[in-house]
């Protein structure tokens, strides 16, 4: 209880809210930019690469000091190699992307594996297990490529006009001759067809419209994307917009992967396996390039997300 004065002038006790602890744990930590060709492009993360002994509380704690989309925690698991669990500044989140990629490469740049006799992996979070694959081809810049969840394309109807609305745009800049369909791979992201970059490029972030309209698709974030790209050499142009944390993603592994199963679904619907390589990320001046493969089988759609990555930052928390 604590005592505070009343608008009358008497001392009332009001009960004081109970603070959680944090479990003192001095850890190293590292700051590694996810789908990124080079320093200061693609999508940084936080990561523990021994997290083993903090509890929720401690990683939550953490993750909000580090204030990065995303910090991944990392610790051993009888069930895979690893397990892996992201958090927000805000919260945790069942499966992410870069912060995937920017563990593995941390692992691999500390030597807790050994990635010359061993490139197959397997990852445990809350949206499952997860295959994971090391190409060292290029020594200066490897690759880690990871099995996502099997998509589940949504149930709903939106209306391309409303929808542009929500995004500070027309209903002439949305490509209707594609639908707006919201598809999860773990996350859940509403894809977006935009008819050129240059409308791509005027999308706003209308926060708490796009908020409602995520709600309403049973999804966390949007995932646009159009066939006209700043490089000749990519297939396409992306942008991803998470209303959950308010901002932009330099790179989303996750939404990539829900808009390649997208792709093989409305697109390319007759190849049985297919590789995209997208551009992200150039419209906050963190440009990423972002690799996906997508492989038929009868109905269903394997889809594989890759991307390189580099240490920027080493640090420890003295707690």
């Amino acid at each position: 209880m604590r005592l505070v004065m009343s608008k009358r002038g008497k001392v009332v006790a009001v009960p004081q809210k109970r603070v959680q602890k944090v479990v003192a744990k001095n850890k190293n930590f590292l700051v590694v930019n996810a789908f990124a060709d080079g320093p200061f492009g693609g999508n940084p993360a936080g990561v523990f690469p021994d997290a083993q002994g903090l509890d929720d509380v401690t990683m939550q704690a953490y993750a909000k000091q580090l204030n990065l989309v995303e910090t991944v925690f990392v610790t051993r698991s009888a069930e895979a190699d690893f397990r892996l669990r992201y958090f927000t500044p805000n919260g945790e989140v069942p499966i992410a992307g870069h912060p995937s990629v920017a563990a593995w490469m941390a692992l691999h740049q500390k030597k807790l594996i050994d990635t010359s006799k061993k490139s197959h992996y397997t990852q445990i979070n809350k949206a499952g297990i997860q295959e994971i694959q090391f190409d060292l081809s290029n020594s200066d810049h490897p690759m880690v490529t990871m099995k996502q969840p099997t998509p589940r394309f949504l149930e709903g109807q939106f209306d391309s006009e409303h929808v542009a609305s929500v995004l500070g745009l027309e209903e002439k800049h949305i490509d209707t001759q594609l639908p707006i369909h919201a598809v999860d791979c773990g996350l859940g992201h509403l894809i977006v067809p935009i008819r050129t970059l240059e409308a791509l490029m005027m999308v706003k972030r209308h926060i708490e419209p796009l908020r409602k309209l995520c709600q309403q698709a049973g999804v966390r974030e949007a995932q646009l994307f159009c066939f006209e790209t700043l490089n000749k050499s990519y297939n396409i142009h992306t942008r991803n917009i998470c209303p959950r944390e308010g901002l932009e993603d330099p790179a989303c592994g996750n939404g990539n992967g829900a808009l390649a199963a997208y792709l093989g679904r409305y697109c390319w619907t007759e190849r049985k396996d297919f590789t995209i390589r997208a551009e992200q990320g150039n419209i906050i001046h963190m440009p990423s390039v972002i690799f996906t493969r997508a492989v038929r089988t009868g109905k269903q759609i394997d889809v594989f997300v890759g991307g390189t990555a580099v240490v920027m930052l080493e640090g420890e928390f003295k707690v």
